[in-house]
């Protein structure tokens, strides 16, 4: 996808999961492109002329009509204007109802990684799970997240953790994932 400044900008489609990273993604590209208006105003600003409201209001919308996966696609197809389908997009998935947060609590909670997985793409889910949860109020402290993760290795990680937790007076999520990542 193209921009003012001939950028190519990739993201992948949005599932209905992770929408706050989605969320947040998709306004930097409409940002890149000058199409965020269209997400902020339900109406043309009196500062723009009505060609160049029509012009951003339909980039924006097929740009983030193109980033919709299709079990998402059809559940906004009533909306019309990039403003409604942006506010529905935002209705329908930063949902923060105790049900929401209870499933990524006993995600996070009950994460285990597996032996033959790769160490890095475990603590992207991890990382995505606290972004979840911190879009939705739920913040740990740094400790508990660096311990969250610990408890989340394989078994034959024990003696690594043990010895990791026993030599750091005070734990944090980025060393944790540091040392993880180097072991």
């Amino acid at each position: 996808m193209g921009s003012t400044f001939g950028t190519r900008v990739e993201i992948r489609k949005f599932d209905g999961k992770n929408f706050s990273l989605c969320k947040e993604m998709m306004q930097y590209v409409l940002i890149i492109q000058t199409q965020v208006e269209a997400i902020q105003h339900s109406e043309k600003p009196a500062s723009m002329s009505p060609e160049e409201w029509r012009s951003i209001h339909k980039f924006s919308h097929s740009t983030i009509w193109m980033h919709l996966a299709e079990n998402v696609y059809f559940s906004m197809a009533k909306e019309m204007t990039t403003f409604s389908l942006w506010e529905k997009l935002q209705d329908v998935y930063e949902k923060k109802s105790s049900s929401s947060k209870l499933i990524q609590i006993r995600q996070l909670f009950n994460m285990k990684m597996k032996e033959t997985d790769a160490t890095t793409s475990d603590i992207n889910t991890f990382s995505q799970v606290l972004s979840e949860l911190s879009s939705q109020g739920i913040n740990f402290e740094e400790e508990v997240k660096a311990l969250a993760l610990l408890s989340s290795l394989p078994a034959s990680w024990e003696v690594f953790c043990t010895s990791f937790a026993n030599n750091c007076p005070k734990l944090n999520l980025d060393e944790t994932i540091r040392q993880v990542e180097e072991d």
